[in-house]
C-alpha cells in the first residue's frame, strides 16, 4: 500500500510538473510569437550566453507606414534610366543563397502556427519596407527596354545576378541577389503619410537587421523538419522537378551546409576573433554603414577563407597562405560607421569618400562591388586570380549617368547636358510634388514655403560662414557666375595667392601629378585635418591606421599597381597600408576584367568598348593625406640617414567638404549622422542631442531633418520598436566639432567654425540652404 501510494504521489508530481513545461513552453511560445522584441531585449541585458540567445530571435522591425500617395522628385534622369539604375546588377551575390531560394525562405518568426502554416516570405516587399527598402509603388518610373530582372517585383536595390560560372572553382551557380548601389544611395522622407523619393540621397536602410534577418531564415529553415520540408517543396516545385528526390536532397543538404558554414560558422567565427581583440561593433542601424571597415573584411578575410572551415585560411601559410593570426588580424570591427553620402555632383569631383581618399571612379565603384560580395577568385591559383563576376561596364554607365558629360576642352560654366547629370532634389519641386497629391492639408502650404527676404539674409550668412570649406552653390541665382565667389570660376576671392592644386577647378590627368595624356576638370573639393574639424575621426582612421596581411601567392605587385604612377615609394608604412593594398587588389581586379571583357549579358565585348570604360585618374592615395618624410635619426646615424632613400610618409586624416546643393534632403547630419537637423547642426556644440531616434521618421520642414525636440540632452529616449536609438556616447558616433560657439573677434578652437548664431541668423540661414 505504501509503494502504491508513493508511486501515486510521484506519479501526480511528474505529471504537475510536464504540465507547467507544457504552460512555460505554451507561455515562451506566445511571448515569442507577439511580444519578440520584448524578449528579445530582455535577453540582450542577462550576460553573453543568454544575450547569444537573443540574437537567434528575430530583430524588431517598424511597423509599416501608411502612404496616402507617393512622388519621384525631378533629377534630370529619364524615367527608363531611374528604373534601370534602381535594379541593374553591379555583378553581387550579397546573399548566400540563390535568387530562387531567396524567394522562397520564411520570415524568421515564432509562431503557435508555424508547424502546419507557412509564414510570411522575407522576399514580399513590404516586409523589407520595415527594413527602410523601398517597395515598388505606383508612382515609379516605366522602365524601358532594358529592364533589369526584378524590376516592379524587388525592392529598390537590390538586384538579380545572372547564373553563371563560378570564377574560383569553374562549377556554374545559379542565379543570385546582391545589392547595387542604389540600395544605399536612393533616399525616400515621409511627411503626414506622403513619400517623396529622392535619387542619389542618403538611404535610410537597416543593413546590418536585414543581414540578421536572411541569416536566422536561412537557420530556421535549415533546423526545423517542418519548415525545411516546405521550403524543399517550393524550391523544388519551383525549378520544375516535382517530385525529383535526389533533387530535394540536394538542397536540403546545401541549406544545411549554407546555414552551418555561410552564416553559423561565419558569425561565430568574427565573434571569436573580436573577443580575442578585445573589441566589439559599433551599431551601425538605420541610414549608416561602416563601409570602409566591411569592404576590407570581405576582401582581406573573408575571400581569403576555407569556405568549409569560416576561420581557417583557404591556402596554408607553407603554401604561400597567411597564418591564423595574419587571418584574423585582417579582420576588424566595424568603428566607423558613416552615413551614405549623397551621389549627386560626386563624379566631377577630385576626391570622393568623407575622408577625401579615392580619385579613380572606377577604383571606387569595383571596390564597393567587391565589398558587397562579388564573385571572386583569392583562393585558386589554378584558375586566374582576381577573375570576379563584377560587371565593370554596368558601373561605368552608372557613373556616366551620374556625371553627365566630361570636362576635358575647357572649365565648365555648368553642370548641364546632354547628356543630364542627376542633379540635387529641389525643395520647391518637393513643396510643388506634395501639394499636388490627393489628401494634402493646404494648412501645410506655409511649413513649405520660403521667404525672398530671408533667403536674402541667409545669403549674406552663407559667404560669412559656409563659403571657406564648401565653396559657393551651384545653382544659387542671387550668385552670377562672373561673382568673384562663383563656382563656376577657376579661382575664387580667397584664392588668388595659393598654389595652383588649391584652386576651385583642377585639370586631372592619368597620372600623379598629372602630366600625361588626357586631362579632365574637376572640381576641387576643400579638405581639411580631421583635428581641425573637430568631429568623429573614426571614419578618418581607417584607411590611414589600418593594415593587411596579403598572402604571398596573390602576387600583389604594388609598385605595379599604386607606386609607380603615383611618384611614391616603397616603405614600410605603405606596404601594409589597407587603403594601398585595397586600391592595388581592385587595380588587379579591373586588369582581369579587361583581359577578357564581358558584358552582364555573358556576351564578349570589343577591346575598343572595354578601353573606353577606363577612368583616366589616376589610383593614388592623396597627398595631403599622405606625406612624405626622411626617418628621424639620432647623431650615431645621422650620416647613414642622409645616404638612404628610404622614405616614411606622414598620414595626417582629413575629412572632405563638398557643396551644399540638395542638402536639406541628407539628414542627418554630420559624416556620422550623429546630428539629427540642421538646426541643431548650427547650434553650439553642448545643445545638439545626446540621443535620438533614427529610421523612416516622419521629417520635419522646420527644422529640416529627424523629429527630434530643440537640445534633447535626455539619455533614456525611448524609441518605437525597430528604430535604431543613437547614443553619441558610443565609439564613432560623435556629434561634436563643426560647431558654432565661437566669440566675435576672437581665434575659434578647433571644432569651432564661428560665433554663435542669433536665433534669426540660423533661421534665415537654414532657409537659404532650402533652396540650394
Amino acid at each position: 500500500m505504501k509503494l502504491r501510494s508513493a508511486l501515486r504521489k510521484l506519479g501526480r508530481g511528474v505529471l504537475k510538473l510536464g504540465l507547467i513545461a507544457i504552460v512555460a513552453i505554451a507561455a515562451a511560445v506566445l511571448v515569442l510569437s507577439y511580444a519578440p522584441d520584448r524578449a528579445r531585449s530582455f535577453l540582450a541585458f542577462r550576460g553573453r550566453i543568454v544575450e547569444f540567445a537573443s540574437a537567434l530571435l528575430p530583430p524588431p522591425l517598424v511597423a509599416e507606414r501608411p502612404r496616402k500617395g507617393c512622388a519621384w522628385l525631378d533629377q534630370n534622369w529619364s524615367a527608363e534610366d531611374r528604373a534601370w539604375f534602381h535594379n541593374v546588377s553591379q555583378g553581387t551575390a550579397t546573399f548566400p543563397v540563390p535568387y530562387p531560394w531567396f524567394q522562397q525562405l520564411e520570415r524568421p518568426e515564432i509562431s503557435p502556427f508555424d508547424l502546419v502554416a507557412r509564414r510570411g516570405l522575407i522576399s514580399d516587399p513590404d516586409y523589407l519596407g520595415r527594413l527602410g527598402f523601398m517597395a515598388p509603388r505606383d508612382c515609379d518610373p516605366k522602365a524601358g527596354s532594358d529592364k533589369p530582372q526584378g524590376y516592379g517585383t524587388l525592392p529598390v536595390g537590390f538586384a538579380v545576378l545572372k547564373a553563371g560560372t563560378d570564377p574560383t572553382t569553374g562549377e556554374g551557380f545559379e542565379a543570385g541577389l546582391g545589392l547595387t548601389c542604389a540600395a544605399c544611395h536612393t533616399g525616400h522622407i515621409f511627411y503626414k503619410g506622403f513619400e517623396l523619393r529622392i535619387d542619389g540621397a542618403q538611404a535610410m536602410i537597416d543593413l546590418q537587421n536585414l543581414e540578421r534577418i536572411i541569416g536566422l531564415s536561412i537557420c530556421y529553415t535549415a533546423k526545423a523538419p517542418w519548415r525545411k520540408d516546405r521550403f524543399v517543396d517550393a524550391v523544388v516545385a519551383s525549378a520544375g522537378s516535382g517530385q525529383d528526390y535526389p533533387a530535394r536532397d540536394k538542397v536540403a543538404t546545401e541549406i544545411k551546409r549554407i546555414c552551418d558554414n555561410e552564416v553559423f560558422g561565419k558569425v561565430t567565427a568574427e565573434r571569436n576573433i573580436l573577443a580575442r581583440q578585445h573589441m566589439v561593433h559599433t551599431e551601425e542601424g538605420f541610414g549608416r554603414l561602416d563601409a570602409l571597415n566591411r569592404i576590407g573584411n570581405q576582401v582581406f578575410h573573408d575571400n581569403l577563407v576555407n569556405p568549409l572551415k569560416p576561420e581557417e585560411p583557404a591556402v596554408p601559410e607553407s603554401e604561400g597562405g597567411l597564418s591564423q593570426a595574419a587571418l584574423d588580424a585582417n579582420f576588424s570591427a566595424h568603428t566607423a560607421p558613416v552615413s551614405f553620402p549623397p551621389i549627386w555632383d560626386v563624379p566631377n569631383f577630385s576626391w570622393a569618400q568623407y575622408d577625401a581618399s579615392i580619385l579613380n571612379p572606377n577604383i571606387r565603384n569595383i571596390g564597393e562591388a567587391m565589398g558587397v560580395t562579388a564573385k571572386i577568385n583569392m583562393t585558386n591559383p589554378e584558375r586566374p586570380l582576381f577573375a570576379s563576376t563584377v560587371h565593370v561596364a554596368e558601373i561605368a554607365r552608372i557613373e556616366s549617368m551620374l556625371q553627365g558629360r566630361k570636362h576635358m576642352d575647357g572649365m565648365p560654366t555648368s553642370f548641364d547636358g546632354p547628356p543630364e547629370p542627376l542633379a540635387a532634389p529641389r525643395w520647391d519641386d518637393a513643396a510643388s510634388k506634395l501639394k499636388a497629391m490627393k489628401g494634402w492639408d493646404a494648412g501645410d502650404d506655409e511649413k513649405w514655403r520660403t521667404h525672398p527676404e530671408v533667403v536674402a539674409e541667409g545669403r549674406k550668412l552663407y559667404r560669412q560662414f559656409c563659403f571657406e570649406c564648401h565653396r559657393a552653390p551651384l545653382r544659387d541665382p542671387g550668385i552670377s557666375a562672373d561673382d568673384p565667389d562663383s563656382f563656376w570660376r577657376e579661382k575664387n576671392s580667397d584664392q588668388t595667392d595659393g598654389p595652383a592644386n588649391d584652386n576651385n577647378w583642377v585639370r586631372v590627368g592619368k597620372e600623379w601629378p598629372p602630366n600625361a595624356g588626357p586631362k579632365e576638370w574637376l572640381f576641387n573639393v576643400v579638405q581639411k585635418p580631421v583635428a581641425h574639424m573637430g568631429t568623429d575621426p573614426e571614419q578618418g582612421r581607417v584607411l590611414t591606421e589600418r593594415q593587411v596581411n596579403v598572402p604571398k601567392y596573390l602576387g600583389l605587385d604594388l609598385n605595379a599597381e599604386v607606386f609607380n604612377d603615383c611618384s611614391l615609394k616603397a616603405s614600410a608604412v605603405l606596404k601594409k597600408s589597407y587603403v594601398v593594398n585595397l586600391m592595388a587588389a581592385v587595380s588587379r581586379t579591373e586588369k582581369q576584367w579587361d583581359k577578357d571583357p564581358r558584358r552582364a549579358d555573358g556576351s564578349a565585348m570589343s577591346g575598343q568598348e572595354a578601353a573606353a570604360l577606363r577612368s583616366e585618374r589616376p589610383n593614388c592615395p592623396n597627398p595631403k593625406v599622405f606625406k612624405p618624410m626622411r626617418p628621424a635619426s639620432d647623431k650615431d646615424t645621422a650620416q647613414a640617414a642622409s645616404d638612404s632613400t628610404e622614405v616614411t610618409y606622414l598620414a595626417t586624416p582629413h575629412y572632405r567638404a563638398r557643396p551644399l546643393d540638395g542638402v536639406w534632403a541628407t539628414a542627418p547630419y554630420l559624416h556620422n549622422g550623429s546630428v539629427p537637423t540642421l538646426d541643431d547642426l548650427l547650434r553650439p556644440q553642448a545643445d545638439r542631442p545626446q540621443v535620438f531616434c533614427v529610421g523612416p521618421v516622419e521629417f520635419d520642414p522646420e527644422r529640416v531633418g529627424l523629429p527630434v525636440p530643440v537640445a534633447t540632452k535626455l539619455t533614456t529616449t525611448e524609441c518605437e520598436a525597430g528604430l535604431t536609438r543613437f547614443d553619441v556616447r558610443q565609439r564613432g558616433n560623435s556629434n561634436l566639432g563643426h560647431s558654432f560657439e565661437g566669440l566675435p573677434n576672437r581665434s575659434p578652437p578647433p571644432g569651432v567654425l564661428g560665433r554663435q548664431l542669433l536665433n534669426r541668423e540660423r533661421s534665415a540661414l537654414i532657409e537659404y540652404l532650402k533652396t540650394l
